[in-house]
């Protein structure tokens, strides 16, 4: 197996915001060969997603809202998510935040939060560890009061069956990464749940 080894020079820190923009310079070096490269990292942290379930009417629920870069590639960007934001510091663990999250966007208490996975959605780009969950919830744990979504955020909550949610996805109407894995886990962990 070759060797490869690297090391990485901070530059500069181009902007700094609600993220920051740091350049970097790296020098990889592979069997004595040496590949010089100069890449911008974007920095806001790490986030929680979650996909609610019903496990009695097989449904789920998920958000759709404006996301600017999906604009800008299609000329439409209300995309379908799963509820997802920043973990803060005041947020006890990753679950937590989902837990947040799912009250603040979808306006439901969730409960038996479990993990589907950790990955990085951007790695050559982002820093951002992303924390997937899914979580139980039933009709009657809707909130009415008490939580909301930043105020920047305008957001429609969907209810989907989790049947019609997987055939989103394979017919390229369900394109955000973070659902799309919590879904998979979910069909992974109670595949009773659905008939696809």
């Amino acid at each position: 197996m070759p060797e490869q080894s690297y090391s990485v020079r901070h530059v500069k820190t181009a902007y700094s915001g609600f993220m920051t923009l740091d350049l970097y310079e790296a020098t990889i070096e592979l069997n004595g060969h040496a590949t010089e490269m100069v890449r911008e990292v974007h920095d806001h942290g790490h986030g929680a997603c979650v996909l609610p379930f019903d496990p009695e009417r097989r449904t789920c629920l998920l958000v759709r809202q404006l996301r600017l870069p999906v604009h800008v590639v299609e000329g439409n960007g209300l995309i379908l998510e799963a509820a997802a934001g920043l973990i803060d510091k005041d947020d006890a663990s990753p679950a937590a935040a989902a837990q947040r999250e799912a009250a603040e966007e979808l306006r439901y208490l969730v409960r038996n939060v479990a993990p589907v996975g950790t990955v990085y959605p951007i790695p050559g780009m982002v820093t951002e560890l992303m924390h997937c969950f899914v979580a139980e919830y039933a009709a009657a744990d809707r909130i009415t009061e008490g939580f909301a979504a930043d105020e920047d955020e305008v957001i429609e909550v969907e209810e989907w069956g989790l049947d019609d949610l997987w055939r989103a996805w394979k017919d390229g109407r369900l394109r955000d990464g973070k659902a799309v894995m919590c879904l998979m886990g979910l069909k992974l962990d109670r595949p009773e749940l659905f008939t696809v």
